[in-house]
């Protein structure tokens, strides 16, 4: 037999033998005597822990898996177990725990010859990591032997010893967060608690928080001290640090696992932290308020003659739309919701604006939920030195808004009054019209049920019940026969139903009531102009100047019903008279230009097409028309 060959087959046999070393086995004495009459010795079996399927070498996975915990039983000497001896005396063994005895409940194929062996199976109520007994009574006593499984070979055993790997190895590697996600996946299981390490890991546990925050204290100190100078970039490292102590502030006291914040290892960790944390929100509100400065000072100071004047000129025109797009009604609301159409999102964006907006939107919101007025301070004088360079009333349209919130309503009325004098964007007009309905029923008080009917009623109109809606829209005006709006919304609903003859009536009332009701004249108006009846919409805006509407959208209006009722002449006063309280009005140069080419007075409409194209190169309207008048000047027609 040649060497090479000895040595493998002592390796094997040193591999079998570690191998059955390494399960667990007692010998329990089964019978006292044997063989004819007794004549022989005991009988001695062999008990060794084992598996389903007697696989070597044994695991926690194999050992626990199965219907039952698995035994293999051997002759402890020399002698066979047979099918009478199983039958007759192994089937007395048992298990004996907590005062509770197990019997065998399976029983494998008894193996004959050189490997004489059998299986028996135990239902696994007993605990495999308790001490238990085997049990075998005879006439003679009780023969029992003390039975310990060793844990590797307990259940989870192979679970505990993987996450335990994991957590050392992210430890080595500094990951401290891993190492805590393993332990706390090992002290979620209630089914570990059986290990005895199961406690000691929830010290580990707590070392690995102290680290974590040790390394990230460390980190933000070092980026506090940082020179660097981009705001942006500090702040998103005090953004990325907070979640990070936040985290160990709440995650590191668990009352299910008898962890609290006032244990001795515990609580310091968890004090350094919240000063940490302050110091950290503290710097982070401290480069936000410097970034936000930043970001809106230009905005707060701005001049719309400086050399960036066109973007001061394009966000002051933003935020008035933006401003008088709240839902002035919702008393309810938590923040001021504010919308800008699409072409001042592009012209933000294409000026690099858009996070100075932002900012400046926000800040407002912070300063209204504060109960502070919706502007800086310095936001609003600085913009009424620059009026005069505005298209717009802008500087009374976000007092306005200012006033309004701050409960200042007389001043804000009479900022509205600005806006309609000069105003020529009837979407504008009809906002802050509606905002100065809201301040008179406030100044009214009119009765929280009315206004709930309002509700009612619309709710009835979107369910297609017209006829109870409408009732309900009328009963408004039968109880409050003096409140402008209950018929102006009663309006309204019958020009939604195809009703014009009651909505203009309803309209008129309104405007009758409040003498001052733009957007009453304006649907009034509209009913008229779709009939072409000049004549009656003259008779409406006359009686809104007689009233004391001097506005431009009343004179503009007026115009513009001149001309259809084929009267130039005083469609060019009215349209003069619009030109004087707001110069910068592009429709109104066209409109006055149109009116003295009809009448053939070539020369001032050049003038007034000009003042257009003067005003706004980049429309192409007014020079369409000066295209044409050149033509009809050619031509001599």
């Amino acid at each position: 037999m040649n060497t090479r060959f000895l040595s493998l087959l002592s390796g094997l046999l040193c591999i079998t033998a570690l191998l059955n070393a390494q399960a667990p086995s007692v010998q329990l004495k089964i019978k006292e005597k044997s063989g004819f009459l007794g004549m022989g010795g005991p009988r001695t079996i062999k008990i060794e822990l084992s598996n389903e399927n007697r696989q070597q070498p044994l695991t926690c996975d194999n050992v626990n898996s199965g219907p039952y915990t698995y035994f293999m039983v051997t002759p402890a000497e020399d002698w066979q177990l047979d099918q009478d001896f199983v039958k007759e005396e192994l089937s007395k063994v048992n298990i004996y725990q907590d005062e509770k005895k197990i019997p065998i409940a399976w029983k494998g194929e008894l193996i004959a010859g050189g490997n004489n062996s059998i299986l028996l199976g135990f239902s696994k109520t007993f605990k495999l990591h308790l001490l238990f007994l085997f049990q075998c009574p005879t006439e003679e006593a009780m023969h029992q032997v003390e039975f310990k499984v060793p844990q590797e070979f307990w259940p989870g055993y192979s679970t505990m010893s993987e996450l335990t790997r994991q957590a050392e190895a992210a430890i080595a590697a500094n990951n401290f967060k891993k190492a805590i996600g393993s332990y706390e996946q090992i002290l979620a299981n209630e089914n570990l608690k059986i290990f005895a390490q199961y406690d000691e890991l929830k010290s580990k546990r707590t070392f690995c928080f102290s680290e974590y925050y040790n390394e990230t204290a460390a980190a933000f100190q070092s980026s506090a001290a940082s020179p660097q100078t981009d705001l942006k970039m500090r702040i998103a490292q005090m953004d990325g640090f907070k979640p990070t102590f936040k985290y160990i502030i709440d995650s590191l006291p668990r009352a299910e696992w008898n962890i609290g914040s006032l244990d001795t290892a515990v609580a310091p960790i968890l004090d350094r932290c919240r000063i940490t944390l302050n110091q950290t929100e503290a710097l982070r509100d401290s480069l936000q308020h410097a970034l936000d400065d930043q970001n809106i000072k230009w905005i707060i100071e701005g001049s719309a003659t400086s050399k960036n004047g066109y973007r001061y000129v394009n966000m002051i025109e933003t935020l008035a739309s933006a401003f008088s797009s709240i839902n002035f009604a919702d008393t309810l609301a938590t923040e001021l919701k504010v919308r800008i159409p699409e072409e001042h999102q592009t012209r933000l964006a294409k000026y690099n604006d858009t996070e100075s907006y932002d900012t400046f939107i926000r800040i407002c919101n912070e300063r209204w939920q504060t109960r502070l007025p919706i502007f800086p301070i310095d936001f609003l004088p600085n913009l009424k030195k620059d009026t005069i360079s505005f298209s717009q009333p802008y500087y009374s349209m976000l007092k306005a808004v200012n006033d309004y919130y701050y409960g200042n309503y007389s001043s804000a009325k009479e900022e509205i009054v600005q806006i309609f004098r000069k105003c020529y964007d009837p979407e504008i007009i009809g906002r802050f019209d509606m905002l100065r309905v809201l301040i008179l029923n406030r100044e009214m008080h009119i009765s929280s049920e009315i206004m709930k009917m309002f509700d009612e009623a619309a709710l009835l109109e979107k369910a297609k019940d017209i006829q109870n809606a409408q009732d309900k829209y009328r009963q408004i005006t039968l109880i409050a026969p003096n409140f402008a709006y209950g018929f102006f919304v009663l309006g309204k609903f019958h020009n939604r139903t195809g009703d014009p003859i009651r909505a203009n009536f309803a309209f008129q009332r309104a405007y009758q009531i409040d003498t001052l009701y733009m957007s009453a004249y304006r649907e009034s108006c509209n009913l008229y102009m779709r009939q072409s009846n000049f004549k009656e919409i003259i008779n409406v805006l006359t009686t809104a100047l007689a009233k004391g509407n001097d506005y431009w959208e009343i004179n503009y209006n007026l115009g513009i019903a001149f001309l259809g009722d084929a009267d130039p002449a005083r469609a060019i006063q009215s349209f003069e008279h619009a030109l004087l309280l707001n110069p910068k009005s592009y429709k109104t140069n066209i409109q006055i230009g149109l009116a003295h080419q009809n009448v053939k007075n070539y020369q001032k409409a050049r003038e007034y097409f000009n003042n257009a194209i003067g005003l706004d190169p980049t429309k192409q309207e007014a020079v369409d028309f000066l295209t044409k008048l050149n033509e009809l000047q050619r031509t001599g027609k």
